[in-house]
């Protein structure tokens, strides 16, 4: 007579199926009825799943100029995020402010993916691809680049012995400084939310923060234009020279800038309470 066991399971289809001894162990399970120890395949180097490729661009850094000098990466695939700057994150939506410059590879439109990511067949410069890459460990919780303020590639880095670019540059930063900007606009918008009490007094200043703005987003248009007139720098590098456009970085800031011919109208968008 078989030696039956306390151990079943419920298929199914409803029934009840106990083993018996003599049997072998069901899958998953010892002899015992004793749930297996389930085992995990820890990784431990890049499987190029992608993932890391679809979420943000690289930052370059110092290490990755032969790339630039090579060609596998064009001054047409890069941009700079400037010091200061709003950025909205891919992953919690959220707006940051760049605490240093950067020049990174450039999404493809519309996304956060790299340019250099297919979906088809993955990263397309893998064996070339920048430091940052490479030393991006997604299964260790350090994920941390160390020593990027160091390490990092600046326009300086590119164009410092370009005098002319250097100098187009300096100006553009002290024209067009992003904390003198980022500045007028909390005061423009801090205005515009005050109660009247001195009402001709708030109008003043927030024409003043108003008057700012615009000269300032007038510098930024002209010196590219500039650049392209002079130097033959078209858009997709100016912004690499340049960083992005003010008018382009307004409505991260909650600001609808439009031009009206030689006019601008700035409008806060309401925030919802």
């Amino acid at each position: 007579m078989e030696e039956k066991s306390n151990f079943e399971i419920i298929l199914p289809d409803g029934s009840i199926y106990r083993r018996t001894k003599k049997e072998s162990s069901v899958r998953g399970y010892d002899p015992d009825g004793k749930p297996k120890k389930m085992k995990f395949e820890i990784k431990s180097s890049c499987e190029r799943c992608g993932q890391c490729c679809i979420k943000d661009t690289p930052v370059l850094l110092k290490e990755d100029f032969p790339l630039l000098m090579k060609g596998i990466i064009s001054e047409r695939d890069i941009y700079t995020v400037r010091e200061g700057e709003a950025i909205r994150s891919f992953i919690d939506g959220d707006i940051y402010f760049s605490s240093m410059e950067l020049i990174k590879i450039r999404p493809i439109i519309g996304t956060s993916t790299c340019l250099f990511y297919d979906y088809d067949e993955g990263c397309t410069i893998y064996e070339n691809r920048p430091t940052v890459c490479k030393e991006y460990e997604c299964w260790n919780e350090n994920v941390s680049i160390t020593g990027l303020e160091k390490r990092r590639l600046t326009r300086l880095d590119l164009f410092g012995s370009i005098d002319i670019l250097k100098k187009a540059i300096e100006k553009h930063e002290e024209n067009c400084s992003l904390n003198i900007f980022n500045s007028s606009i909390d005061k423009l918008k801090s205005k515009k939310s005050e109660t009247i009490k001195k009402e001709e007094e708030i109008k003043e200043k927030a024409d003043e923060n108003f008057e700012k703005i615009v000269e300032m987003i007038l510098y930024d248009s002209e010196i590219r234009q500039w650049a392209k007139d002079r130097l033959n720098i078209q858009e997709d590098v100016s912004s690499l020279i340049f960083g992005k456009r003010l008018l382009e970085l307004a409505p991260l800031y909650g600001l609808i800038i439009e031009k009206e011919g030689e006019n601008f109208i700035i409008k806060v968008m309401e925030v919802e309470e």
